[in-house]
């Protein structure tokens, strides 16, 4: 019986004075209705009567089949309470919801968590899906780090989850906050953790480095046990929702992602009213900021550091990329140093190569000085020396130089010619003309030849002559005799002798 049925069976009949039928016939209900509501002192629960179970004989065995096994399944229970000719005879499904009411809870009793200020700071990656840079898809993730007393968050993309990702987002994160927790908790981050878990964790080397760098306590978590990490998670999942979410036109490229993370972090995340705090963010590290240590005065190091080895193509390989390398260096091995937008490779402490860190795949980039190089040690050494000189008057003759290079012609011809061109016009003339004829495209040095002569017609200077044959075995065919001076002093005494001859 519904709660309004039987209030209005009892107001007709103490209110309005009608008998038991009066009320059957204006509500159209049964006369046991009627009498069972004017019976009934308090109003109807609404819930039925129990009812009988064929399982009630069988709850005695179940109890202390769960009790001795506490992980038995409802198909085998009801496999035990079956045997017999007086077993169960019914189907699992009431056994299941039997079970569910006389099992021991198995859930968990969570504790919560209070920080002090500078305590502690909780740091994970969450994954915000992929992007395409150039023609490679790359996975985009996000670092978090939290203050644990502040709720003050940092936030930071990256393409990989790599160690050194890592220790460069943490680095990040303290940069940021100005200065360093007394702990650091995180789960079994492989770039922090080698093996186990939580109090049994076995640690890296270069995570202790870093801890101890900045004098923080690493509290790795259990194995599956997010909870204990429950600010972080809560944070990753509210830059999921409110940061990433709907934002699939804003963020198309790699450049939007960095540029959003700071400006979505100062100007959302850190000024919110926080759910858990009622405060925002950034008014509660005021009072947490001063009980941060103090970082070095020493930055640290957060390059990856491989030892490669130079290939035949005086190359190295790094993350699916190829870097060239000055060719002297084939089959030797070297020190690769990769920062965030660098990669710089070493030889005996000395940097022979830098070029800036490419996040695509399958891709080789190469210095045109390696590759100027590369060219010069296929050429004789006579022809060697000749590039060498005509590389040293500066970038744009090394350019000019490349350009002859990749052309169908003979470049040792072009560079002799030029050479003599400088010896003739100076350095700087020559330049000059070199820099018109990169801006036309046209390599050749008669057209350099011809831009000299052109600049000197218009500033109505005269082209010097060359004092020496154009070809040079010229010079071997010529033989001058020895000058007597005698041949001089003839020359005089003819002189006197005609002017006494006697005239006629």
């Amino acid at each position: 019986m519904k709660v309004s049925l039987w209030a209005e069976i009892r107001r007709l009949h103490e209110i309005e004075r009608l008998s038991g039928r009066a009320i059957v016939r204006r509500l159209r209900c049964c006369t046991k209705t009627v009498a069972k509501a004017l019976a009934m002192a308090q109003p109807p629960t609404g819930k039925p009567q129990p009812r009988g179970s064929i399982l009630d004989r069988h709850r005695g065995q179940i109890e202390a089949l769960v009790a001795k096994y506490p992980q038995m399944s409802a198909v085998r229970v009801r496999e035990e309470i079956a045997k017999g000719a007086e077993g169960y005879r019914g189907g699992v499904g009431l056994v299941r919801r039997l079970l569910r009411q006389i099992r021991p809870a198995r859930g968990r009793v969570y504790q919560e968590v209070f920080y002090e200020p500078g305590e502690a700071m909780q740091v994970d990656w969450g994954d915000c899906g992929r992007l395409t840079i150039g023609q490679t898809p790359r996975r985009v993730s996000v670092f978090v780090a939290v203050l644990c007393y502040s709720r003050m968050i940092y936030i930071e993309f990256s393409l990989s989850q790599r160690k050194a990702e890592f220790y460069r987002a943490l680095v990040h994160a303290l940069e940021f906050f100005g200065g360093s927790p007394r702990k650091v908790i995180l789960d079994n981050l492989k770039a922090a953790v080698l093996s186990g878990s939580g109090r049994y964790a076995c640690l890296h080397p270069e995570f202790l480095a870093l801890c101890g760098y900045f004098c923080m306590e690493p509290i790795p978590c259990a194995a599956r046990d997010p909870e204990s990490k429950g600010i972080v998670e809560a944070s990753v999942r509210y830059v999921k929702g409110n940061a990433l979410a709907g934002r699939g036109e804003e963020l198309l490229s790699w450049e939007d992602y960095q540029r959003f993370a700071p400006q979505w972090r100062d100007l959302v995340a850190n000024v919110r009213l926080h759910a858990a705090t009622k405060e925002r963010p950034i008014d509660r590290f005021q009072k947490e900021r001063d009980c941060l240590r103090g970082l070095p005065a020493t930055a640290f190091d957060t390059d990856e550091i491989l030892s490669v080895v130079v290939t035949p193509h005086a190359r190295v390989h790094y993350e699916g990329n190829r870097y060239s390398v000055p060719p002297s260096l084939v089959r030797k091995t070297v020190m690769l140093r990769a920062s965030a937008g660098t990669v710089r490779i070493f030889d005996q402490g000395q940097e022979v190569a830098r070029h800036d860190r490419c996040y695509e795949k399958r891709r080789l980039l190469i210095h045109p000085d390696h590759r100027l190089a590369a060219l010069k040690m296929r050429r004789r050494r006579q022809a060697g020396q000749r590039e060498e000189e005509f590389d040293a008057l500066g970038p744009q003759a090394r350019e000019f130089h490349l350009k002859l290079l990749t052309m169908p012609i003979k470049p040792t011809v072009h560079l002799r010619r030029l050479l003599a061109l400088v010896r003739l016009y100076g350095r700087q003339e020559v330049l000059a003309a070199i820099g018109l004829a990169l801006q036309y495209q046209t390599y050749d040095a008669a057209y350099v030849e011809a831009l000299l002569l052109q600049e000197r017609r218009r500033r109505e200077i005269p082209s010097p002559t060359p004092l020496q044959p154009k070809r040079r075995e010229l010079i071997e065919d010529i033989h001058l005799e020895e000058p007597d001076p005698a041949h001089y002093d003839r020359l005089c005494d003819d002189s006197e002798s005609e002017d006494e001859e006697p005239q006629a």
